[in-house]
């Protein structure tokens, strides 16, 4: 008579690892990793410059500086309101990110800081038949700073 549990086994051995691709805490998702560095940091205050490619006016491709003090993100100087879809929290990036990626967009690709984990640049295309939906975006000079009023 033959055993079952050799066939439950080999069942078991081959879902397991699939579960455990798709789940967002997985050891090697990209962004999670990246967010656990992130986190590790412990910054809540600190400015970067960013800058973006996509096919809007010709004001919303200039570098924008971007001071973050505790959750709240406004640009340096706030002169410029094309460029204002750049001033993001690295958490609000983040949720960009992992927005794009849960609603299956063409392309979400990301280059990671090695060691502060926050995205250096990040490629979106919606749809790889549509011209003009493309949207690039990079952080630069990510750098600490001191509380603010």
């Amino acid at each position: 008579m033959l055993s079952s549990r050799p066939l439950i086994m080999l069942l078991l051995a081959t879902l397991l690892p699939a579960c455990q691709a798709g789940s967002p805490d997985a050891v090697n998702d990209p962004l999670s990793q990246a967010r656990q560095r992130w986190a590790d940091q412990g910054l809540e205050h600190y400015r970067y410059q960013a800058s973006q490619q996509c096919y809007c006016g010709p004001r919303a491709l200039l570098p924008a500086n971007v001071k973050v003090s505790g959750q709240q993100a406004r640009l340096e100087p706030p002169d410029n309101d094309e460029l204002a879809p750049l001033a993001r929290t690295v958490e609000d990036w983040f949720a960009l990110i992992e927005e794009k990626q849960r609603k299956g967009w063409h392309q979400v690709d990301v280059d990671y800081h090695p060691q502060q984990g926050y995205p250096r640049h990040i490629r979106l295309d919606f749809d790889p038949r549509m011209a003009d939906d493309e949207q690039q975006y990079w952080i630069k000079d990510l750098t600490p700073t001191t509380a603010t009023p």
